[in-house]
Formats: C-alpha cells, structure tokens, sequence
C-alpha cells in the first residue's frame, strides 16, 4: 500500500484487468466499490494470441474505459495474466508498456499473476490456495497475494491438467474410440460426442473419429467437456465415472499443497468455479480432505485485480474488507 486513505478524492479510481487467452476483462470503480465503466474484449495472452495481437486485444478493450474514466484520476492499475515473467518485446521493454501510455496513465499497470486475481476474486485473506479448473486445470499455493511457489498440476495438455475441460474432452472421446472399436460400452454420453463431431446420418468408425480429432488443435478437445457434465447430470454411467475420476484428480492436486486448514481455498474456473457436475462433487470431496475448511469461490477476476489496486492505495484494512465485500461477495459465496 503506497499512500494513505487521507490523500485520496472521492473521484479517484482503480483499474483491474483479467487478461486471458479467450477474452480480457477491464473493471474501474471507485474507491467505494462503485462499478465506473467495465468491458470485455478478444484474448490478451501473448503465448495463445502472438505478441502483437495480444497488445492490441488489451488496448482495444481499455480504450472504451478510458473514454469514461478521467486518466489523471486513475490511482492504480492491476493486470492479471499469466507468464509474467516473460512478457517483454523484443527492445526488452514490458509488452504493455506502449498501452498505458497510450491511454495517459502516469503509471504502467502492476502485473500480477492469473492464478492471484483469481484467488483474490474469491476471498480478501492474502494467502491460501486456488485451484483453477477450466480447459486447464492447476493447483497453486498464494502467500500475501502472491504466488507462493507451490503448485501441483498446470502442466498442459500434453503432460497433465488432470480433471481439466481438456482432460474431459479426451477422455469422453477415447471412451467413444473404445465403444465404436467393441471394447467398450455405449450410452448417452458415446451418442452426444459421435452427434457433436460427425455430421448427421455419418456412421462412426474409429479412422473418422481419429481424423476428426487430429485435423484439429489437441486443445479443440476441451468442446467435449460440457457433453460430459451434461450426460452425468443426465445420469449417464460412463460420464459420471469420468467426472468422478477428474475430481478426484483435482482433489489430489489441492491436497498435494493445501497444508494449513486455517486458510481458504478458492475454486476458480468454468468447471471448479461454476455450478457445475464438477463442483458440486468436488467441495463434499475437499471438506472430507480438509475438516471446517473454508471454500470460495473466484469468478470475477476483473474485480480481483481493481480490489488489489485499491490495496495499493489504501492502507485501512477494514475499508478494503468492505470494498471487497461490495465488489465481490455476491460472487464469491
């Protein structure tokens, strides 16, 4: 916190940016939690979208923000996005640079890492552990609003993201593979995937699935996954051992850092953080693992990252206990 509640305006503002590699988020408010001006834009993740493109992503969902919010009343600026220990051009320079000064603020945004403006979307205490289970999936310890340098999973599709929308993906593919093949069984789930991915009337054969599957980006996969939780609430045996499985797989990636039952985790992601097949089976999971253990939820990480510029400059905690409440507890519940 760099200055004190005194020396602030009723009209100053914070900006909080949660930059992806499917869309970016922009959220100013004030420092009483009064949403200002909010938008959301293209992917701004440098190693999804290529440099350029991400830069100009950033920019062009700013830019109607800036537009409403007066730059010279912006206090403070949090970016939230993965590798940020990476995100430079090539003069060496921080990749966003050129956009704040663009826009006229006097301060370039402090980078924070996803996983942190996730964790903070769900809760105000500074440490704990945030699982974040989307296309991906990653475990991550957080130590006073940083990434404490404990994780389990987050490896990519390749090496691991167990429980992840791609792992679902894959793995309600490899079982239609397996039923079309004799080996294995059938049912609703094995029916939505060959009607996803084939057109009407084609009768499936493993050559056409395998082609359908590999004339695509491996992530593409991640599609299938809504079939899975679908079909399991629908109550389709094979999708509910799948899902059964992942959560499993995500428990033991929390259970691998979360060590102090005191602290919080939060879930964040579309299928830790949602209401999902997903969710729902894995909280009982987690309390079982972790008696009187406090779960929240994280899906506003815009809103994480402007309550963690407001603590850069105001330095009363039980106002930011209150910002955070305004901001976030209708989500974080």
């Amino acid at each position: 916190m760099t200055a004190a509640s005194r020396t602030l305006h009723d009209d100053d503002c914070v900006i909080g940016l949660d930059v992806g590699g499917t869309s970016t988020r922009v959220l100013a408010v004030d420092l009483a939690g009064n949403r200002i001006a909010e938008n959301r834009g293209s992917g701004g993740n440098p190693v999804s979208r290529g440099a350029h493109t991400a830069v100009r992503n950033v920019a062009e969902t700013l830019a109607p923000v800036m537009k409403i919010v007066p730059a010279e009343r912006v206090r403070s600026v949090v970016m939230g996005i993965a590798g940020i220990a990476t995100l430079k051009n090539e003069t060496g320079e921080p990749l966003f640079n050129p956009v704040w000064r663009d826009m006229g603020l006097a301060t370039p945004a402090r980078l924070v890492a996803d996983a942190v403006v996730a964790f903070t979307a769900g809760t105000p205490q500074p440490s704990g552990t945030v699982l974040i289970a989307g296309t991906g999936a990653i475990a991550t310890g957080i130590t006073e609003h940083k990434l404490s340098g404990r994780r389990s999973d987050g490896y990519g599709w390749l090496l691991g993201d167990l429980g992840s929308g791609f792992w679902l993906g894959r793995e309600a593919v490899a079982a239609t593979l397996r039923h079309v093949d004799g080996t294995g069984p059938g049912g609703g789930l094995v029916d939505a995937v060959v009607a996803a991915m084939l057109p009407a009337g084609v009768a499936p054969t493993v050559n056409r699935i395998v082609s359908e599957v590999m004339s695509n980006r491996p992530v593409a996969l991640s599609r299938y996954a809504p079939l899975v939780t679908g079909a399991a609430d629908d109550g389709d045996d094979l999708a509910n051992q799948i899902v059964d499985t992942a959560v499993e797989h995500l428990v033991t990636s929390v259970n691998a850092i979360h060590t102090d039952g005191r602290l919080p985790v939060v879930l964040a992601g579309s299928l830790a953080g949602n209401d999902t097949v997903i969710s729902r089976r894995l909280r009982p999971r987690l309390v079982a693992a972790h008696p009187g253990l406090e779960i929240r939820t994280g899906t506003d990480g815009a809103a994480g990252a402007a309550w963690l510029a407001a603590a850069e400059v105001i330095d009363d905690a039980a106002l930011l206990g209150r910002l955070h409440t305004r901001l976030l507890s209708a989500a974080s519940d």
